[in-house]
Order: structure tokens, then sequence, then C-alpha cells
């Protein structure tokens, strides 16, 4: 490997493991910049023991990234397809980001399975800190509301409108710190919305070590254009403290759709802001979701999951998310017949007055 590579390596410092990846499987990207004591993971093997019949058909390819200029991944730039009894080696580090592509064999008895591993050797000096820097937040910032007059029920259902059914919604979220609210838009205007999702100009936006989904923007003068200025007026804001008893101040927004291989990732320098989450699913089709297609919001604290909300047609969801809570969208796989669609929202909640005075 020092002959091949022109790497110094040290003695007596190896990692080795078995890894199977079962149909469906995948690893997201990532840089195996790791550090043991004094030495530091500088090349990654594979001995690939895959079936001799496996092709790029079925998957499980290791992508390589090309770096931005601030060092961050931005698209795979080679792959190599697992081949049986071959060995496939990479320089790892701070800019060694890499990913193994989702299995996407016919028949789940085929399995990819390799051995891999690490050696070791002395620590390289890190980037500088302004090329690793990050966004402290990848969604959109915070705006004020809209305050333009805004009628109500041109788009939400009536049965939400009802004091009577906002008064039963409330004792729910207040009890259960989240609720989903189905059939949320007039029906006429969701079949408007949906149909024009299809002609959205569509962003893909990364990095994918955080997140790899497509943002939309809609045709000017649409429905779904006019939707998104609705659920930033302070009538839905209204509208959400009825629901909630929260009152809200400003909000993000983001309308997105992930296709296969998309999701988010949870990440220590980048954290989304806390606050109520507002999504309003806005799915093709009313089938529905299956949790093996991947692609449902998670919510976790310490590791253990607190909830989870599958895509559902002209669904709204509600959850009050505070700190120590954070969420992620699933990597969608390749077996959901469908896209994920959905206008994101994080509303920012009012302090309290007894907040106010310590202020």
């Amino acid at each position: 490997m020092e002959t091949l590579t022109g790497t110094e390596l040290a003695r007596g410092h190896l990692d080795i493991a078995a890894q199977r990846y079962k149909k469906g499987g995948h690893l997201l990207c990532h840089d195996d910049d790791v550090q043991r004591g004094k030495w530091v993971r500088r090349i990654a093997y594979i001995i690939y023991l895959v079936d001799e019949q496996w092709s790029e058909e079925d998957g499980g390819a290791l992508g390589l990234y090309t770096n931005d200029s601030r060092g961050q991944p931005s698209e795979v730039v080679a792959r190599l397809t697992p081949e049986f009894n071959s060995l496939g080696f990479f320089l790892t580090g701070l800019v060694s980001f890499h990913t193994v592509e989702e299995i996407t064999v016919r028949d789940p008895s085929r399995e990819r399975w390799s051995v891999t591993g690490w050696f070791y050797g002395a620590t390289t000096p890190p980037l500088p800190a302004e090329d690793q820097s990050l966004s402290p937040s990848l969604l959109p910032a915070f705006q004020p509301f809209n305050d333009d007059y805004v009628e109500c029920a041109k788009w939400v259902n009536p049965d939400y409108l009802s004091s009577k059914t906002q008064d039963r919604i409330q004792d729910m979220f207040l009890d259960q710190s989240s609720v989903q609210l189905r059939q949320f838009l007039v029906p006429d205007i969701y079949a408007q919305v949906i149909a024009e999702t299809d002609s959205a100009d569509t962003t893909l936006l990364g990095p994918p070590h955080l997140r790899r989904y497509l943002e939309l923007s809609p045709p000017p003068q649409s429905t779904l254009a006019s939707l998104l200025v609705f659920l930033r007026s302070s009538a839905f804001a209204r509208l959400l403290a009825a629901l909630t008893s929260i009152d809200t101040v400003k909000a993000t927004q983001q309308l997105r759709k992930f296709e296969h291989g998309h999701y988010t990732l949870i990440h220590d320098q980048v954290q989304e802001p806390f606050g109520l989450d507002v999504s309003l699913s806005l799915q093709h089709t009313e089938l529905e979701w299956e949790d093996t297609w991947g692609g449902a919001t998670h919510y976790i604290a310490d590791k253990d999951e607190l909830l989870r909300i599958a895509p559902e047609s002209n669904s709204l969801s509600l959850v009050l998310r505070d700190e120590g809570t954070l969420r992620f969208v699933k990597f969608l796989n390749h077996m959901a017949p469908v896209a994920r669609q959905e206008i994101a929202m994080v509303f920012d909640i009012a302090p309290s007055e007894s907040e106010e005075e310590e202020e």
C-alpha cells in the first residue's frame, strides 16, 4: 500500500471487519476521518466477495465525491462497481467523502459481502477553518408574516375552522405535542396544487453529507405560489394558535421534493431552528406509504425515536420540537413507487411573558 500510494503507514495499526449489505442497504456520504491516538485513518480498503454475476444494475457501487472550494462534497465523480475477489482502496481524510450506493438487486438472497478496513498513518494538517465552514442552518432564513388579508375558508377544509374542532385538536396537541390533520386543504385547491408541482422549477440541494433533495420553485401567479403566501400569513398563524395554543412570530418555508436516493441528515454543526414544525404533505396519490420505502420524517432525542411521520396525501402535521429533539428524513429507496413532496415550515414561537421580563 505504501508503494502504490506513496503514503507512509503505521505498523501494528489496522482495522478489519466483514460488511454485509442486503437489498435496499446503503451507506450515505461520509469521510472516514477518524483518529486513534496519534494515528489517523489514511487508506481505506475493500475486498469484494460478491457473486461473480454482480453488475452495475445490482447497485452497491463505491461512489467517490469531488469537493468544492470549502472542502465540502459536491458530486460523485467516480464509481467502483463490486467485482468478485477484487480489491479497492482510496486515501482517506477530511476531503475523502464517499458513499456506498443502494443495493438494487431483484433477488433478495443476493447480498453485497466484503471485507473492509483502514490502514493508519501520521495525522495530516487540518484544513483552514474557513474551508470547512458550514452554514448554521440549511433552511431559508426566518421571514415575518404577510399581513395582507387572506381568507382561510378559501384554502382550509371547513371542518378545521369550527371552534369545536379546534378545541378538540388543541387538547390532542397539548397532550401529545403533535397532531396530524388529514384532508387539510379544500379538495379543489389541493388538486390544482398537485398539478402545478409538476411544472415547478427544481434545484438539487446539498452538500450530500447533510442533505440531498430538490427545492421546488412554483410558477408565478399559480395556485401553488398563492398557497405558499397563505401559509406565511398572519391569518394562518392565528389558525395555528387556535389549533395548538402556541403564538408564533415568524416562519421559514421550503417547498421540497424527495426522489430516489434523497434524504436529510443530522449534523453537529448544522441544526434546524427549534419551534413548531408545520409540514403539508403534497403526495400525488392516496397510496398508503410503506415504512420499507424510507422517506418518513423521524424525530429523535438521545438516540430514542419519539415520533415517525410518513407522507400522506393532503395532510398537515404539527410537531412541537424543542431543544434536544432532532429530526431527519430517512433515505428514500428504490422500492418507493412515488416521490415525497411537501411544504416544510418551522414557526418561531413567541416568547412568554416571563421570558420577556427576564430580557
